[in-house]
């Protein structure tokens, strides 16, 4: 965990700018205004699940409103999952207004301008995805952000948010963090799926929705060498050219995904204590390497640092958890 903000540790004149710093490196650029300036108080911490991030801010009245010149701003395009935990949260985007009362949970769109806010005091549990991530049109994650409850995974979403801010500081420690993360950033692409479906005026291409369970093929197969663009063709009932239309419609890299998979699949292999007496090369296999050399040489440029080097890190920084 890190603690970005703690008010009660510092002067009263210095807690406004650090109100103000603490938002702007959790979030993406916008203005930033204060109900009652001088007497903030706030507490604010991030943990990290490998590509997925949770972000949990408990503070007095507060509004944040991102303008246009904020999104020209370079910023990562992600979608903000949030759990209101206390108060009464207010949101305008996208020529939509909702009242977000606790309990409820509140998708924002963190690439548009919006206007967020609360009064008096109140809490946030939110839960970050990169879009990129999710492997969906942009109008789609838009469309759906705007009525998360109309998929009947909404109540699982919520569930899940509660539950990953109930042992956050445990989970992020864990030696499957960064699965956690992908199951978390899964688990958004389904919501966002299921409303889309649900909804016969979308304008989500069904590509899209093909291209949710190409990528739920490959995960489940991933240990089986003879993966291939073919095959997933074939278990698709669709040709070899319509699953390369498919994922250039969606900018989505088909090769590239495999072999990252694959990677992110070893590597959180090589950090679980159960496999500390594998052989490396065995690892590689059951992520679907057929050859260890390239196997090491593509862990390296990915990561910067031998396997065998990253579970000796890994096993060093265990052993100093334990202490």
């Amino acid at each position: 965990m890190a603690l970005l903000l703690d008010t009660s540790v510092l002067e009263p004149d210095q807690r406004t700018d650090a109100f103000v710093d603490a938002m702007g490196r959790a979030s993406v650029p916008c203005a930033i205004h204060l109900e009652d300036p001088a007497g903030v108080s706030a507490r604010m911490n991030v943990w990290n699940l490998g590509a997925a991030s949770l972000f949990r801010s408990e503070s007095t009245g507060m509004r944040l409103t991102r303008t246009p010149r904020h999104v020209r701003s370079a910023s990562m395009p992600v979608l903000a999952i949030a759990l209101q935990e206390s108060g009464i949260g207010h949101l305008d985007q996208h020529d939509e207004q909702r009242r977000v009362p606790t309990g409820e949970l509140l998708m924002t769109d963190l690439t548009s301008t919006y206007d967020f806010s609360w009064t008096g005091t109140g809490a946030s549990q939110c839960l970050y995805v990169p879009m990129d991530r999710l492997g969906l049109p942009i109008d789609s994650i838009r469309d759906a952000a705007t009525r998360p409850h109309h998929s009947n995974l909404y109540p699982l979403m919520i569930a899940h948010v509660r539950e990953l801010f109930r042992s956050a500081d445990q989970l992020e420690t864990d030696p499957a963090a960064e699965q956690l993360g992908e199951a978390s950033i899964e688990l958004a692409r389904a919501l966002v799926a299921s409303i889309t479906h649900a909804n016969p005026d979308a304008s989500a291409p069904r590509s899209a929705l093909t291209l949710t369970s190409v990528r739920r093929y490959i995960r489940e197969n991933l240990h089986d060498p003879a993966l291939h663009p073919a095959r997933i063709a074939h278990a698709h009932s669709i040709s070899l050219r319509q699953l390369y239309k498919i994922c250039s419609d969606n900018e989505f890299r088909l090769e590239q995904w495999i072999i990252t998979q694959r990677l992110q699949k070893a590597r959180a292999e090589l950090a679980r204590p159960a496999t500390v007496d594998l052989p490396i090369a065995t690892i590689a296999r059951r992520a679907g390497f057929v050859d260890a050399g390239h196997f090491s040489r593509r862990f390296r440029q990915a990561y910067g640092v031998s396997p065998t080097r990253w579970r000796q890190l890994r096993d060093c920084s265990s052993a100093t958890t334990s202490d």
